[in-house]
């Protein structure tokens, strides 16, 4: 599984500053993931950037932060069967 990180701005978004962490097979199925939580506004994800793991290591936001904050939740898919 790849981990997709989805930025915040300054405001009209679910959070400010700061990133959503979405563990997915690739960036469809987590866009898809994100939308489950945070539908889209006007048909677009209420986020700002949507960086693949390597891009996003590259900021310095995993460091420093995103206007003052950090990562705000993980989202991934878990299926857990116990019996058949």
């Amino acid at each position: 599984m790849a981990r997709f990180y989805f930025t915040y701005g300054s405001e009209g978004q679910p959070y400010v500053g700061g990133w959503s962490e979405v563990e997915a097979e690739d960036e469809d199925a987590a866009r898809e993931l994100f939308r489950l939580v945070h539908p889209p506004k006007n048909g677009f994800l209420p986020c700002c950037t949507v960086y693949p793991e390597a891009d996003f290591n590259r900021t310095r936001m995993w460091k420093d932060g995103n206007f003052g904050a950090f990562c705000h939740e993980r989202i991934k898919l878990e299926v857990k069967r116990y019996h058949k």
